[in-house]
């Protein structure tokens, strides 16, 4: 009878052994995150770089973790698991972009923005980093952003006829503009030229301008009526902002109807009451690169067709200083 009166009392000490055993709470680190690049903040007197609000994306295997949204320019702080992380920052997100949206990182990449997700003050960023929680030293972890689009731009404009008669006739800039400008990028990268839409509907400004008022103050200034001389020429800088055109066949030549072809910065002037066009072909675009044009001086009268090439009517230098962008270098073209 009394080794009956042990069992029970042997049950409830393992019972109590297995309670002691139960592994807690895997423990966590919090983490500050920073956004980084050029000029990103909400006071930034220039609007390239402004973020008027941005998402945090914390991925672990490709599966999201955890996730984070500032209504400013400001940190974000999350708790996080021991481990390895991707992270991603979206600034200024577009349209498609919800931030409650549970997603893999192989999803993420994929979504699509439009161009009209930009303005000239709030531009799209993105940006990616790897770490490991908890980081050495316990520093806030700083994900540095691109713009989705590139810029293209001209700072001075001047004439060198060498024909006397062409000279005296009075020469007036009208306006300036870029063509066959795609509307479409993926947040996880560029497309290439395989991943575009030739369709018609896909493009701004098809072989010429094509008033589109959702893009228009990102491609275009008009009704400049600028008089320029050899002894007074043009230095007012434009800007221009476009998502990048893979493009590498150019079907100008001849051609009538629409095909897919590279970016072009259009110069639109009247030259003794009659308007001709210097339209200057861009390079293989890629995001947040600077196309910007030094110095562009004309030669001879030139085409009657933005899709037109007169050789030599447009003597052109691109710049390749170094600046908050990533410029491109050794880039020269004559038209």
């Amino acid at each position: 009878m009394r080794n009956l009166h042990r069992w029970p009392v042997l049950g409830i000490l393992l019972l109590a052994g297995c309670r002691e055993a139960l592994p807690g709470p895997p423990e966590k680190t919090g983490v500050t995150f920073l956004l980084s690049g050029s000029d990103t903040r909400t006071t930034a007197t220039s609007g390239e770089g402004r973020v008027n609000d941005w998402t945090l994306l914390l991925f672990r295997e490709g599966s999201l973790a955890e996730s984070g949204v500032s209504a400013s320019d400001g940190p974000i702080r999350c708790s996080l698991e021991a481990g390895a992380y991707t992270a991603v920052a979206v600034a200024n997100p577009p349209s498609s972009f919800q931030a409650g949206q549970q997603l893999d990182y192989q999803a993420f990449s994929g979504i699509e923005s439009v161009l009209e997700d930009n303005s000239p003050s709030r531009l799209v960023m993105v940006g990616h980093r790897s770490l490991v929680i908890p980081p050495p030293g316990g520093e806030p972890q700083e994900i540095h952003v691109e713009r989705l689009v590139c810029k293209a731009g001209i700072r001075k404009i001047s004439t060198g006829f060498s024909d006397p008669l062409l000279a005296e006739r009075p020469f007036v800039l009208k306006a300036l503009y870029l063509t066959n400008c795609y509307g479409r990028t993926r947040l996880g990268g560029d497309l290439e030229a395989s991943g575009i839409d030739a369709a018609a509907s896909s493009w701004y400004n098809r072989m010429g301008f094509q008033s589109a008022l959702g893009v228009n103050a990102l491609l275009c200034d008009r009704d400049i009526d600028a008089t320029i001389t050899a002894d007074r020429p043009y230095r007012q800088e434009h800007a221009f902002y476009f998502y990048p055109n893979p493009t590498e066949t150019d079907s100008r030549s001849g051609s009538s109807s629409w095909s897919p072809r590279p970016t072009r910065l259009v110069i639109e002037a009247e030259i003794g009451g009659k308007t001709y066009y210097y339209p200057v072909t861009l390079p293989v675009s890629r995001r947040n690169r600077t196309y910007i044009i030094e110095e562009a001086v004309i030669r001879t009268l030139g085409s009657a067709d933005p899709e037109g090439n007169e050789p030599g009517s447009v003597d052109i230098t691109f710049s390749t200083a170094a600046g908050a962008w990533n410029p491109v270098l050794d880039v020269q073209e004559n038209s």
